[in-house]
């Protein structure tokens, strides 16, 4: 949490919206995703509901606080069904796309994801610059070398955004509006 604190403070996220899509747009992994403290974690919940709650959950996008993700590393690698492989986040501006996705290893070696693909814009560049609205539109579900399942998520109409802290070639930071902070590393593999 020093370290997100001491990048938001060097202060590297363009001002000016065109700007910072060409330094958000690109191929991310997400490094760590949590909460600033309990409270913001249920809040999150809350907002989004048992279906949002449940998929953000399953797409391991959640914002664990600093607090409980002491207390459940151990309860959560005894419970867990399935082991995280990545989270990714790929985000094209000019495009308006965005997509979210959280790969696993589930029983049995059986490879398991869930991608939350949506659009993306920078609505208001003048009251918030660096905020990136998301709205998701559709889930799909893989297992194994099965078909995937898709569904629209036009019904629930999940929005959010997230305030871009800090960004360089390789590194980005981002503050959410449901209290989550997010670290991603720019992908190579993209």
């Amino acid at each position: 949490m020093d370290l997100v604190e001491a990048l938001e403070r060097a202060g590297r996220a363009p001002d000016d919206a065109a700007a910072l899509g060409a330094s958000v747009s690109g191929a991310w992994s997400l490094l760590a995703s949590v909460a600033a403290d309990d409270a913001a974690e249920e809040a999150r919940r809350r907002r989004e509901g048992a279906l949002g709650a449940a998929l953000t959950e399953a797409s391991g996008s959640s914002g664990r606080s600093v607090a409980s993700e002491k207390s459940e590393k151990s309860e959560k690698s005894e419970k867990s069904f399935a082991r995280s492989i990545g989270n990714y986040q790929d985000i094209d501006v000019a495009a308006a796309t965005v997509s979210n996705r959280a790969e696993f290893e589930g029983p049995f070696g059986v490879n398991l994801g869930v991608n939350l693909a949506g659009e993306c814009a920078f609505d208001d560049p003048v009251a918030h610059p660096t905020r990136l609205n998301v709205r998701f539109r559709s889930v799909e579900l893989r297992i194994g070398s099965l078909p995937p399942l898709r569904a629209s998520l036009d019904f629930v109409d999940p929005r959010g955004w997230i305030e871009t802290t800090y960004v360089d070639d390789d590194l980005r930071t981002g503050r959410g509006d449901k209290g989550s902070i997010f670290v991603a590393a720019r992908r190579v593999d993209a």
